[in-house]
């Protein structure tokens, strides 16, 4: 009986309990999950390939978290990264932790003549514990840098693509809302 109550416990702890405010305040783990709109500031000394943008870059990460668990994975007109290791960092003096994961990035099929599929580090660093921004900053082995700063959108984690997040972020959640490609509106 008593591993089952144990088991119980660990299971409430990593999906709500560690959210709650004295006990969150206790962890030093924000609380991340959902739609963020990011903003990339890529450095001048970075790499950007034959025809990339030099910023800034407009992206959402849609993040997935519960205390043990996280996942980012980030969205651009380009291309799409997942993210595939993380950790938690609590700062001397700070209240709040700071997160770095390591992430792969393959850009769609139309983009690959002039990006290849790489990997990267971004580390994110909240204020609060519940915050609505964060800034950071990245760095890939494409030899490409810079910061980067997000806002929430919202906690919805549901966004298959850029255009789906975009959407979203524009107040437009309905599919049968689609981008007329020539006008560049929203038609129904």
């Amino acid at each position: 009986m008593l591993p089952l109550l144990a088991a119980v416990l660990l299971w409430l702890w990593d999906a709500w309990l560690w959210r709650l405010p004295g006990l969150q305040s206790a962890a030093h783990r924000p609380r991340l999950d959902g739609l963020w709109r990011v903003t990339y500031h890529p450095t001048a000394d970075s790499h950007i390939p034959e025809g990339g943008s030099r910023g800034p870059i407009t992206g959402y990460f849609v993040i997935r978290q519960s205390f043990w668990f996280v996942t980012v994975r980030s969205y651009t007109k380009q291309s799409t990264s997942d993210s595939r290791s993380f950790y938690w960092d609590l700062r001397p003096g700070n209240d709040v932790s700071t997160l770095t994961f390591t992430y792969e990035n393959s850009p769609k099929e139309s983009e690959t003549h002039r990006s290849m599929r790489h990997f990267g580090t971004s580390q994110l660093d909240p204020t609060s514990l519940q915050p609505k921004e964060i800034v950071g900053r990245y760095f890939t082995d494409r030899y490409t840098k810079g910061d980067l700063s997000a806002e929430l959108i919202s906690r919805t984690t549901g966004h298959a693509s850029f255009e789906s997040a975009a959407l979203h972020a524009a107040g437009q959640t309905t599919r049968s809302k689609i981008v007329d490609e020539n006008a560049g509106q929203l038609v129904d």
